[in-house]
């Protein structure tokens, strides 16, 4: 399985073309030169003046499927996502939504085990003033047996 590869123009960093992940389990990586020989939008151009990314399998699978356009940051050669609605690259909104989905799992479990402890302290009570009202029913029968 092989993920998407981006070429890119190296100032620039407009994507030149991209090639879609491919999930046979048989496919085979190729090199830049065999892209530049199988691929005439790379025939045209300078090797030198291009460079690509190469994903992994499944990364960014979302934003590719939903992003209008895209390129690359020639400083740090992180992919920007160009989105019709979306402000945030959607594999971020997905990991902000993992992250918050945990955060709840967490605080679920913690207001579980409140809930039992105040079930269980309200039990204790609920014991503590039967023994009271006993004690108190036995002390009105003594007096009242005087």
């Amino acid at each position: 399985m092989i993920g998407f590869k981006i070429y890119y123009e190296k100032p620039t960093g407009n994507v030149v073309l991209t090639i879609p992940e491919n999930s046979n389990d048989d496919a085979v990586q190729t090199t830049k030169e065999q892209d530049f020989v199988m691929y005439s939008v790379l025939q045209a151009r300078n090797q030198e003046t291009v460079d690509f990314i190469q994903l992994e399998f499944g990364m960014y699978r979302a934003d590719f499927q939903t992003a209008r356009s895209w390129r690359v940051d020639t400083e740090t050669e992180q992919i920007l996502f160009e989105y019709p609605i979306f402000s945030t690259p959607l594999s971020e909104q997905i990991e902000l939504l993992k992250q918050e989905n945990e955060a709840l799992k967490v605080e679920n479990k913690e207001l579980k085990l409140a809930l039992a402890e105040s079930v269980e302290a309200q039990q204790q009570n609920n014991i503590e003033n039967q023994l009271a009202i006993a004690e108190l029913a036995e002390l009105i029968a003594t007096k009242e047996g005087l």
